[in-house]
């Protein structure tokens, strides 16, 4: 069931087009048949595709039209021998559009559900940045394309050093704000295509698509001189290792291109701390 909504939500605008052309069809065999054979209930399998594709009030706007085919032959005479809609008729319309209203409603309640819990899946709940899945599965798919057009692929790991004594003097919601306010100037330091990501704790990554050695040390030196700020704005005793690797043919394994930026960022932690160390292949 799974695979067969994400199909229909792969192709939305076909998946209303058929369940919509399927429901005109099925109505008007509900028409021809009459009220001793209503077979409006098999628009509900047409009517859950379009209910997970499309809007609501689309959903209800069909499921009201389903309900109401076959009495439509009664208030119209189309091929009814007693014209008119009997009280009977009505009460049972009422129970199909309200069979149907419910349905749709259910699904409606589980395809926010499971779209909520797919984007939490992807995404680290406190800084709103791609969380490791996500960041790899992108820098899978850039990687590939970087390939493909023969250009260069930029990935930098950013550590935050004494991160610990934050948590221990200050206290976790200090540290968690601190997280935040990286995050923040992280996003709002590179480009829309760019990716930003919290790998776990206090290790951020970029990911930056097209960006060249000079490129890169622009954006990072931008990225370093706002964290920096911040940080002495706030007083919070924190500096940066960061290690940038720029791939030139990059890897298609997401780890190994985290790889080389996360021993850079070793280096610089080795080292002195406080600092950028730069790599290309």
């Amino acid at each position: 069931m799974e695979r067969w909504l994400d199909s229909c939500t792969a192709h939305r605008q076909l998946t209303i087009l058929v369940a919509c052309l399927f429901c005109v069809v099925i109505g008007v065999l509900d028409m021809l048949l009459g009220n001793e054979f209503p077979v409006s209930a098999l628009c509900l399998p047409f009517v859950v595709a379009v209910c997970w594709v499309a809007s609501l009030q689309t959903a209800i706007i069909l499921s009201l039209i389903c309900s109401m085919a076959w009495i439509i032959d009664d208030a119209f005479q189309l091929h009814s021998s007693s014209p008119g809609v009997t009280l009977a008729e009505a009460w049972h319309t009422a129970v199909h559009a309200s069979f149907f209203l419910v349905v749709v409603s259910v699904v409606w309640r589980l395809r926010c559900a499971y779209e909520r819990e797919r984007l939490f899946a992807r995404i680290d709940v406190m800084t709103g940045l791609l969380n490791t899945a996500a960041f790899n599965d992108t820098a899978e798919r850039e990687a590939a394309h970087c390939r493909r057009t023969h250009t260069p692929l930029t990935v930098a790991f950013i550590d935050c050093d004494n991160f610990k004594n934050v948590n221990d003097t200050l206290g976790h919601r200090t540290g968690d704000r601190l997280l935040k306010t990286v995050a923040g100037i992280l996003c709002q330091s590179v480009r829309d295509m760019d990716a930003v990501a919290r790998l776990g704790g206090d290790e951020f990554a970029l990911l930056l698509p097209g960006a060249t050695e000079e490129q890169s040390q622009v954006v990072i030196d931008r990225v370093q001189k706002r964290l920096n700020d911040a940080m002495a704005a706030e007083k919070w005793p924190v500096t940066f290792s960061i290690g940038v690797a720029v791939y030139h043919k990059p890897e298609p394994d997401a780890d190994a291109l985290l790889h080389g930026a996360d021993q850079l960022m070793y280096d610089v932690k080795r080292n002195a701390k406080d600092g950028v160390a730069y790599h290309v292949e």
